[in-house]
């Protein structure tokens, strides 16, 4: 396949400007993720609303259901980013499942929950990899795009990359790659 300048108007216009082919490992994931964690609430539902019982006393079922109600949200947005090309979207189910998993971490801390603790600090540290990796493909391809024949500085963000995109980049191009 030959990309021109045509081919990156194209992409851009189909919303795939950024949209590395990996961000599809990516969103398939989150979409998996998502699924599995919603099934295995429904069930499990009261073993879940007792765990939540732990942190919060009184109205744990009422919370519970907002929780799976906001990864239901995070689930339709990571499907979406898989359906429209956009990483983009893969942001909100990143940002939602580490913030979750971070507010845990500090419930456990409080709860003295030390094995939770642990369980919540290596998802928050799995989701920020992905949040990595998915930053680095989105520059790899902006990178891409812009040698398939960007005129240079031709507008924002179609020929340069910002500081921060170079050094995902850079940190992206060490990873070690299988022969």
């Amino acid at each position: 396949m030959t990309v021109s300048a045509g081919g990156d108007a194209e992409r851009a216009r189909r919303g795939g400007a950024h949209w590395h082919r990996y961000h599809y490992a990516v969103g398939v994931f989150l979409a998996a993720y998502g699924v599995t964690v919603l099934a295995g609430s429904a069930l499990r539902w009261d073993d879940r609303r007792e765990e939540m019982e732990i942190y919060f006393s009184g109205s744990a079922g009422t919370l519970l259901l907002v929780v799976k109600a906001f990864e239901a949200l995070l689930l339709l947005c990571a499907a979406a980013a898989l359906a429209l090309r956009r990483d983009v979207l893969l942001v909100p189910p990143l940002a939602g499942w580490m913030a979750g998993f971070a507010m845990f971490a500090v419930l456990d801390v409080f709860a003295a929950r030390w094995g939770g603790l642990v369980e919540h600090l290596c998802y928050l540290a799995g989701f920020v990899v992905l949040l990595f990796l998915s930053y680095g493909f989105s520059a790899m391809a902006q990178a891409a795009g812009a040698a398939g024949g960007a005129a240079p500085g031709s507008g924002p963000g179609t020929g340069r990359l910002t500081r921060t995109q170079e050094l995902a980049l850079a940190a992206m191009n060490r990873l070690p790659r299988p022969s």
